[in-house]
């Protein structure tokens, strides 16, 4: 069995060479001059307004479009962030769950073009050291705690479009996205409801038996996060999907599965879209049951 690890493993390494590079551009300094007017805030004004309904696609569409149109007016990490966060969910949130792949990734693409001109802006020492070729790990460390939302953001989307180039490119990206994952908790553990906690959950058991990951630690890091953000369904959403289905555990996956879909999603207006997505999520692994176990 240790061989086996090993010769797969050192297989998987060799294959990085084939991984695809996301080129960030370090070196480009973002463009700080800013001409904000009425105008910009209203752009940004009908943006958020429009945020506000994103369970709806088109006005999920239409806030991306008013900030876009903003930040050209007026660069900010904040609005960056925004589109970040934005593009991510339109993935996720919306292509995903259509099996639209191709528009899925693509919006994790945007996603993080968009993460990375929010870290030059909130975390410009990390982009000059990154940009001087120093190691991400190193670099990552001198962003400061109000650069965890570009960071997390950037994490996030870097994970899912490295994950839609094939194993090679997200084993490329592991280690950088983990010390990035590791600021942010060390910053704000409960930084969009404990998502550090979660993103380990499934870190740990994504990486269990190739790259030193634990389903022990995994099952931790999630109850963790329930723990915290309890009315965050998401949370009990990946649990099902990545550390349920490494253990062949199908009684835990129907649970936590059920759970999510008897859970009140307006508990928490601020989350309430999010919730009754990940709420669709789980009737789509539910349908799936039998395909996974």
């Amino acid at each position: 069995m240790r061989k086996s690890r090993a010769l797969t493993l050192s297989l998987a390494l060799a294959a990085t060479g084939c991984a695809t590079t996301y080129n960030a551009k370090w070196e480009e300094k973002p463009t700080t001059t800013a001409t904000a007017d009425d105008a910009t805030a209203a752009l940004v004004s009908e943006g958020d307004a429009a945020w506000a309904s994103r369970g709806d696609k088109a006005k999920l569409v239409e806030a991306i479009s008013k900030w876009e149109a903003a930040f050209a007016k007026a660069p900010s990490a904040e609005l960056a962030t925004k589109l970040s966060r934005g593009h991510y969910l339109l993935g996720d949130g919306f292509h995903a769950l259509d099996n639209a792949l191709e528009q899925r990734d693509a919006e994790y693409q945007q996603g993080l073009d968009w993460a990375t001109k929010a870290l030059k802006l909130a975390a410009p020492d990390f982009a000059k050291a990154m940009a001087e070729g120093k190691k991400h790990a190193e670099s990552i460390t001198l962003a400061g705690k109000d650069a965890v939302p570009a960071m997390y953001w950037y994490a996030t989307n870097l994970g899912k479009w490295a994950a839609s180039k094939g194993f090679a490119t997200r084993l490329r990206y592991k280690d950088d996205i983990k010390a990035t994952m590791d600021h942010v908790k060390s910053l704000d553990e409960g930084f969009f409801y404990a998502a550090p906690w979660r993103y380990f959950g499934s870190f740990e058991a994504v990486t269990a038996g190739l790259a030193g990951g634990s389903l022990e630690k995994s099952e931790e890091n999630y109850k963790k996060a329930v723990e915290l953000a309890p009315n965050y369904l998401g949370s009990k959403v990946l649990w099902a999907e990545y550390l349920c289905t490494k253990k062949n555990d199908r009684a835990t996956f129907e649970k936590l599965l059920k759970e999510v879909l008897a859970a009140d999603p307006t508990v928490d207006p601020a989350i309430e879209p999010e919730n009754r997505i990940e709420q669709k999520k789980a009737q789509k692994l539910l349908a799936e049951i039998d395909e996974k176990f």
